[in-house]
């Protein structure tokens, strides 16, 4: 762990002046535009594609940004707050009390620190408020690192100090986090105590390498918030697919099988040993969040689980290779592995329709076969918005249908703009996992202590059974870990080996 707490002064004390607001700004300056004021110029700097603006150009009416404290997308502006990552009440106790009023306005309006005022949902900035890390943590605990890293550094750059109670909560926080981010200022490279003006110097916007991602902008508080400035940006390659760049997971459910597999299709373990985990390893916390870049499957007992966090692992070990085919191998995936990659998601006629004739790209959305047309077809153009909100909506549709009306109460609850994902989706009939067990007989592979049987490869075929219950015994006892592995099932119907005496 980067021990960056060394470089905070602490101090317990009340401050010698009362806290009021408007001796820090009375609502957002302008900015060097006429009409585009502070928080315009965040929610444009931080969009992860290009804003829409209205009529006058005045203010900012669409576009996608990521709330890095709930691990949401949001495309609503109106649902979003700016918020001082270090809130305003909280730098007067530690020290602003003692600044003039022209550094309280730059602190106020800070657009050259990309993590100094940052664009999150209205529910998140009005539950943090002015508390510190001693009394309020994001609720994505991924983002932990980061949010003490820039806490720290924020109050360092500025010269402010720190309680006890509240360097405790950040040493908590920073505890496992082997280096700070590569795109963070940390605390050891502060600028002086109190900063010049810088109200009127509006971060850089160069455009990047690649296309989307950010919308054209620099990396700026998109990427200061845990989330790499490329990670989900798209490069259209020599043969016209959007590949995004980042990594694919490693891991995923086979589909039409209970087999959590590798890239290559090697059998490592059984879904219902599967639990999604970070790239610390740490168990994804089961809500609605869409999957990141170092997402994967672990093999771990789920005794102890609820049935709805059975049902959200076993969504991501479904929504996985779902994402890597949309992202990255689209150039190989055919259309007959795509059907499969989302026959759960059709079978519960999930993501039916497209349309696109919507006034705004916001108003737009594409189904199953859509997204996977527009993916092996993308024209030229950046379909990273497009992508991002096929995966993200089709992995909270399938959550509704698999659990509880409490866990769909949690959703609404947790959705940055107070929706209810799941009434929205018009569920009439919920369709949750079945719960596939072996039928295991006599003469069979015997069970490993997992309860699933060794792989054994294509080794029968129909002429190895001399009736069809014994070819239908030996196909079900398989099939749910490995699928048809001995090609026993021609026409793909479930049943194997038809024209043996006894067959159907």
């Amino acid at each position: 762990m980067v021990d960056l707490l060394g470089d905070l002064q602490i101090n317990d004390t009340t401050p010698q002046a009362d806290y009021d607001r408007d001796d820090w700004g009375s609502g957002w300056s302008d900015a060097d535009s006429d009409c585009i004021n502070t928080r315009h110029e965040v929610l444009i700097l931080e969009s992860l594609i290009s804003v829409e603006m209205d009529p006058s150009g005045c203010k900012v009416i669409g576009g996608q940004w990521f709330d890095a404290f709930t691990g949401t997308y949001v495309d609503d502006p109106g649902s979003l707050d700016i918020d001082h990552f270090v809130p305003l009440a909280n730098a007067h106790a530690s020290g602003g009390w003692a600044w003039s009023a022209a550094n309280k306005r730059d602190y106020y309006n800070n657009l050259a620190d990309p993590q100094h005022l940052i664009a999150v949902t209205a529910s998140a900035n009005r539950s943090k408020g002015a508390r510190g890390p001693d009394e309020w943590k994001p609720p994505d605990s991924r983002y932990w690192c980061q949010y003490a890293y820039f806490w720290v550094g924020i109050k360092a750059r500025w010269g402010l100090t720190a309680t006890s109670s509240e360097t405790n909560a950040l040493q908590t926080m920073l505890e496992g986090c082997d280096e700070a981010p590569s795109d963070a200022t940390t605390a050891t490279s502060m600028a002086p105590a109190v900063p010049a003006s810088t109200t009127t110097t509006p971060r850089a916007t160069t455009p990047p390498t690649t296309t989307g991602g950010n919308g054209g902008q620099s990396s700026g508080g998109g990427a200061g918030k845990g989330r790499p400035a490329d990670t989900y940006a798209c490069n259209i390659d020599s043969l016209g697919y959007c590949i995004f760049t980042g990594t694919p997971h490693q891991t995923g459910l086979d589909p039409g099988t209970e087999a959590i597999v590798d890239r290559d299709g090697n059998f490592l373990f059984a879904a219902n040993e599967a639990v999604a985990v970070n790239v610390r390893s740490e168990a994804l916390p089961a809500r609605g969040t869409p999957a990141f870049d170092g997402d994967e499957l672990q093999r771990s007992s789920q005794d102890g689980l609820s049935e709805d966090e059975k049902a959200f692992h076993r969504v991501m070990a479904i929504m996985f290779p779902i994402r890597n085919a949309l992202m990255y191998d689209i150039a190989v995936v055919t259309q007959t592995e795509w059907d499969l990659l989302v026959s759960e998601l059709e079978q519960r006629e999930i993501k039916e329709t497209t349309f696109t004739s919507g006034p705004t790209p916001k108003d737009n959305y594409y189904g199953r076969q859509g997204i996977f047309d527009l993916a092996k077809n993308p024209r030229g153009k950046d379909i990273h918005h497009d992508v991002m909100k096929f995966l993200e909506e089709a992995g909270l549709y399938l959550l509704c249908h698999v659990t509880t009306n409490d866990f769909g109460e949690m959703l609404q609850e947790t959705h940055p703009e107070g929706h209810d994902p799941c009434r929205e989706a018009e569920i009439s009939t919920r369709i949750p996992f079945s719960h596939l067990t072996s039928t295991t007989t006599a003469g069979t592979s015997p069970a490993t202590t997992s309860g699933v049987p060794d792989n054994p490869g294509n080794t029968k075929d129909c002429s190895d059974f001399s009736t069809y219950p014994d070819a239908k015994a030996w196909f079900d006892t398989y099939f749910p870990y490995f699928g048809d592995v001995a090609r026993l099932d021609g026409d793909n119907d479930g049943e194997p080996c038809e024209s043996l005496p006894g067959g159907p």
